[in-house]
């Protein structure tokens, strides 16, 4: 088996045309290609900081109008 990394960017389009030199003692003939996505992250920031999206739970997290309101369960304690 011969691995061949290479790098690309994914634009909107999420099309890629790969064209890879290969070794030379690479076997010619049928052969199964296994692309791998592996994100890359900005400099000075984890892969898991640079998942994060800003803004991307707006409006699925709500909270009651009366939120701060006294609960009745409690009005003995006060």
């Amino acid at each position: 088996m011969t691995t061949v990394t290479t790098e690309v960017l994914i634009t909107n389009e999420r099309r890629v045309n790969l064209a890879l030199d290969l070794p030379p003692d690479c076997p010619t003939g049928a052969a199964t290609v296994t692309v791998t996505f592996q994100p890359k992250s900005p400099p000075g920031l984890t892969a898991n900081q640079a998942a994060k999206i800003y803004g991307q739970g707006r409006g699925q997290v709500w909270m009651s109008e009366d939120f701060d309101a006294p609960l009745d369960d409690f009005a003995e304690y006060s």
